[in-house]
């Protein structure tokens, strides 16, 4: 199936084009500086620095999410993250400049760079935006029309740069009520599906699970191999689309086949040593700023520094979890309906500095260098709300299926991932996380956390 591919190779062509336009940036502050005769020298003299601080701009910029194509829509949000991120790599520029000069000084050039570079790439993918959408999209017809199927192909509209256009449902059975008006609808008892795929054109044919199995959805399936039209399944196109899992359509197959049996035991050894040496190294700068925090919270409300409370680690151990004390008591009660207007009363105003700057999960790395938690993973839950989500979500427990992270998934992906109502959404993040886990999205994670520690005001 091409569908990947044609995903990466929009995101590769905004990658190539910023790329071009950062130095091209350069090329022109330092033609606009120097002797219209001398800029290539010049232009070769910085390129190996200029290379360096772009490999990191590059990254600022997808921590930002401006690789997401799922973002890539003009509007203040998208400037505002833009903005973002070429001040952060301005910022990374001056500080690398500083420390390591590396035989050029940049300085006064380097802002005339940094705006050409923001200037040409807020230009460019203005227009990438503005074309991208309209671009010739894949003909997308869904077998199925459950909620989750109807679901995502709104979403699919309401997102055209993701390249896919739904046209059709197909049934094999009588029409329903709740089938939305705005795509034609067949049946395979009314029409041959040959005639179907003439009248509307599909490059994709999304198949949901329920289906596979009716024999005459597979004769229709083998009737369109001569066309060329490509045949995915349902929850690895909406996987690949949304970056979860639809929750509903997971059975005891889904696991068998993607979770059960398969083990990583080279990328689980490697990750907990990087967990042990990053939390050492955050250990100590944490061991010289822990008398002032202390002092300050017991000072604000007198008791214990640490909040401390059991949470529900790998394969269901129970653990304490340590974080700085932020409230005017150490735990706030199972089912309490707590709102902002709440707050006052229930955090001391030390405890929503620390809660505001994330300084009161940084006692966590204890529990990371006791190899109960790590620093990417679903989050951990309290024992009470596992026992309730576990009777109202099936298969909730193998989200315990790795250890729990400070960061995770989930968190990056939803505004407000600790409430109820969310745990089901919750679920189909840390399912993805568990089945997908790597170096490399291990690291996106981490960096789009501290990326989002800047973009949001606290908890």
């Amino acid at each position: 199936m091409h569908i990947s591919k044609r995903v990466s190779k929009k995101v590769l062509l905004l990658l190539c084009g910023d790329i071009f336009l950062l130095y091209a940036a350069l090329y022109s502050a330092l033609a606009f500086r120097y002797s219209p005769t001398g800029e290539w020298f010049l232009f070769r003299k910085h390129f190996f620095s200029f290379s360096v601080i772009y490999a990191f701009w590059i990254i600022f910029l997808s921590a930002f999410g401006l690789y997401d194509l799922r973002l890539m829509k003009n509007g203040k949000i998208f400037l505002y993250r833009l903005l973002q991120a070429m001040a952060a790599g301005f910022m990374l520029a001056v500080s690398v400049f500083y420390l390591f000069p590396f035989g050029i000084e940049p300085r006064r050039n380097l802002f005339i760079i940094t705006f050409l570079g923001t200037f040409f790439i807020v230009i460019w993918r203005y227009f990438f935006n503005l074309v991208i959408p309209r671009a010739p999209s894949s003909r997308v017809i869904f077998f199925g029309a459950g909620k989750e199927t109807r679901d995502l192909a709104d979403y699919l509209l309401l997102h055209p740069q993701l390249g896919h256009k739904p046209v059709a449902f197909v049934v094999n059975g009588e029409t329903e009520n709740e089938t939305p008006s705005s795509f034609p609808y067949y049946t395979l008892l009314q029409k041959d599906f040959r005639h179907i795929a003439r009248d509307t054109r599909p490059d994709i044919v999304v198949i949901a699970r329920e289906m596979k199995t009716k024999r005459d959805v597979v004769k229709a399936l083998l009737a369109i191999i001569p066309l060329g039209i490509s045949v995915a399944e349902f929850p690895a196109f909406h996987e690949m689309i949304t970056g979860k899992i639809p929750l509903s359509l997971i059975e005891e197959v889904w696991f068998l086949e993607n979770l059960i049996g398969i083990k990583k035991h080279s990328y689980e050894f490697a990750k907990r040593i990087i967990d042990a040496a990053l939390a050492i190294v955050v250990a100590i700068p944490a061991l010289f700023t822990f008398p002032l925090i202390a002092l300050a919270i017991t000072l604000n409300s007198p008791g214990p520094v640490f909040f401390r409370q059991k949470r529900v680690g790998r394969n269901g151990a129970v653990f304490t979890l340590l974080k700085y004390r932020s409230t005017h008591r150490t735990a706030v009660p199972v089912g309490t309906g707590r709102t902002k207007e709440d707050e006052d009363g229930v955090y001391t105003r030390v405890g929503k500095l620390l809660r505001r700057s994330y300084i009161d999960e940084i006692p966590q790395i204890i529990n990371i260098l006791k190899g109960e938690m790590s620093f990417v993973g679903p989050r951990p839950e309290r024992p009470e709300y596992v026992k309730e989500l576990k009777e109202k979500i099936p298969f909730y427990e193998m989200r315990l299926l790795v250890p729990p992270g400070i960061t995770g998934w989930a968190q990056i992906n939803m505004e407000d991932d600790a409430s109820v109502e969310d745990a089901p959404e919750k679920m189909q993040y840390d399912l993805y996380y568990t089945k997908n886990r790597s170096f490399v999205l291990d690291l996106l994670i981490m960096l789009k956390t501290l990326f989002t520690l800047f973009q949001r005001e606290g908890r």
